[in-house]
């Protein structure tokens, strides 16, 4: 019938396909089985109006449903265009569009359950406004890069950030730090295997070429004469400058804007520096450390935003089994690009500190804010993207005490020592999360689930890692903005605990705090091996004199006193290459004890 009418309204210009109508028919009677019998009853209601309207002189409305079947074939008879072209009220379109619904929440009934706490989505946009909207520039935004206090003068730093390698070095003539990217144009050799110059340049350690850190011209060029015209057109020449890039130095910091010096905004156009409001309080103490880590960036900031797990994972180092409460986190605002905020009421501790605060500000800034009546402590952590797959974490801890007892105790506390205890906190959850991210990334890129169906996430102590997945989904292109071309899968994951547990490569080497502690404690053990040797030796002489028994047993005990002190420091110069293994959440079995006893011995 439907064909016949269409046929009488007037014939088609090309020849006529049935195709439309048998998939119009089709997709009808589905909707008809398919609908609830009210639903079933409105659309005969329907028809029959729609019937009885056409034969009362509604050639226009024939007109206008042959025009729209005619366009909707044009368009591969989608299911939008037959459904424009079946004449159907719009109740019984309502009534369809509602079953439809029902049937899609009933199918991912099983995938996200009722109690899922998902972050506030971000507000609607039109396609037109969603066309126009400016997506997240990744290079336009300050990261950190150093603590000053590790950084040396007379020496380069690399250091490799978005995929780029970068130079940094501090200008002895300006005092500045510059930096630059670390190729040679040359030969593409890293210039931060060279040196820097007395006229405060870097100096290619290949052939010589030196370069200003300023504006990344080439300033010398040793194979060729001073004098010689070559020279002065090859100085002038792009091809022989390097890419620079601003820096800044802000609260103890060394900060770098990944975007070439001559394509940055003008510097008062550009972002503020993502800096810690309550490190400029007198009363404020401050511990810093920074480690490179074995795991992407997302990992690192889901990581640390979640504040469910520190009770289980630091177990006996930050945490405790028997603290832990049901966690429920709450959005404060609208998720935007910027980031977000969030709130913990009740807060760590069984709400024995009041609630926590936790803001996200994008890309890498994250903060957790606990405030009572005699002390606010906040725990910022920078997660810096160098290469898929790694990253670099600037952990600083603020503490701001009303009593100056405990600003006192902080002060008088090495940093290398408080570093020692820092590092088997990160190492808590390491190993694991390693391990997790290779999992997700077979979850997402083989079998092609979205994070929220590859992760059950049923409780709201999960809104901050929902927040933040959807934040570098939907706003920030999925991932950190990596060169063009580069590989954007992990690298292979490490095979033993050793390379995981890393500390020597991975922080020591670039903390000059640990650094110079190792080699002293190497230094002072070198003294007691000797002096225990020394004593060990007086005592047998003693005894071979028979002299008094307390010069005897006074130098012997003088001897195993000195033997323990060098066996001690042997311990912590271990931990400054390789972190313990188990971590203190679980008693270690008699093999990982004998292991643990005999990699320390060998110190």
């Amino acid at each position: 019938r439907c064909c016949r009418r269409r046929l009488r309204t007037a014939p088609p210009p090309v020849p006529f396909r049935h195709t439309l109508c048998s998939r119009e028919m089709a997709s009808t009677m589905t909707r008809a089985a398919l609908a609830p019998p009210a639903v079933a009853s409105a659309r005969r209601g329907t028809k029959a109006r729609t019937t009885a309207a056409s034969g009362a002189g509604g050639k226009s409305q024939k007109a206008v449903r042959w025009t729209l079947s005619r366009a909707g074939s044009k368009r591969g008879a989608t299911a939008s265009s037959s459904a424009s072209s079946w004449p159907v009220s719009d109740a019984s379109t309502a009534a369809a569009g509602a079953t439809r619904d029902t049937r899609a929440v009933r199918r991912g009934a099983s995938l996200v359950p009722a109690a899922v706490a998902e972050p506030p989505a971000a507000p609607a946009a039109s396609s037109d406004s969603s066309e126009g909207k400016e997506t997240f520039n990744w290079h336009l935004q300050w990261y950190p890069v150093a603590f000053t206090s590790d950084l040396v003068d007379d020496a380069p730093l690399a250091f490799t950030l978005l995929g780029q390698p970068l130079v940094f070095w501090k200008d002895s003539i300006s005092g500045e730090y510059r930096c630059t990217a670390d190729k040679c144009p040359h030969r593409l050799a890293p210039l931060s295997e060279g040196r820097i110059n007395a006229k405060g340049e870097i100096e290619c350690g290949y052939h010589g070429w030196s370069f200003d850190g300023a504006d990344g011209k080439c300033t010398n060029i040793p194979q060729l004469p001073a004098d010689a015209p070559a020279l002065a057109t090859a100085l002038a020449s792009p091809r022989s400058c390097v890419t620079p890039f601003p820096t800044a130095v802000a609260q103890g910091m060394l900060w770098v804007l990944p975007i070439s010096t001559f394509d940055a905004p003008a510097p008062e156009d550009r972002p503020p520096l993502p800096l810690i409001p309550e490190l400029e309080n007198p009363d404020c103490v401050v511990q810093d450390i920074f480690r490179d880590l074995p795991m992407d960036y997302g990992t690192l900031l889901e990581n640390v935003l979640d504040v469910s797990h520190v009770n289980f994972t630091h177990h006996n180092s930050v945490g405790k089994r028997e603290n832990a409460t049901p966690v429920v986190l709450e959005m404060v605002g609208a998720l935007q690009q910027e980031g977000f905020t969030g709130i913990w009421k009740e807060g760590p501790r069984n709400g024995k500190y009041g609630s926590q605060y936790t803001e996200f500000s994008a890309p890498s800034l994250m903060r957790h804010t606990v405030i009572t009546d005699t002390f606010t402590t906040v725990t910022v952590v920078y997660a810096v993207p160098t290469t898929p797959g790694r990253c670099r974490l600037m952990a600083r801890f603020p503490f701001i005490f009303k009593s100056k007892l405990p600003r006192l105790f902080f002060k008088i506390v090495p940093q290398w020592y408080s570093h020692l205890s820092q590092n088997a906190i990160l190492e808590d959850d390491q190993i694991f999360l390693h391990k997790q991210e290779r999992l997700i990334e077979i979850e997402q890129k083989i079998k092609g689930l979205g994070y929220a169906q590859a992760c059950y996430m049923p409780t709201k102590a999960d809104v901050y890692v929902g927040a933040f997945r959807k934040w570098i989904k939907e706003m920030a292109g999925g991932s950190p903005a990596w060169p063009k071309g580069m590989e954007q899968r992990l690298p292979p994951a490490e095979v033993t605990r050793t390379a995981l547990l890393d500390r020597f490569n991975s922080h020591t080497v670039n903390c000059k705090s640990c650094a110079v502690a190792l080699s002293n404690l190497v230094k002072v053990r070198k003294v007691l091996r000797v002096a225990s040797l020394v004593a060990l030796a007086a005592a047998a002489a003693a005894f071979a004199r028979q002299m008094p028994v307390f010069a005897v047993v006074g130098s012997a005990v003088l001897a195993a006193a000195l033997a323990g002190v060098r066996e001690f420091l042997g311990g912590l110069i271990g931990k400054m290459r390789v972190g313990p293994y188990p971590p203190p959440r679980r008693p270690p079995s008699m093999m990982e004890a004998a292991l643990e006893t005999a990699r320390v011995s060998l110190m």
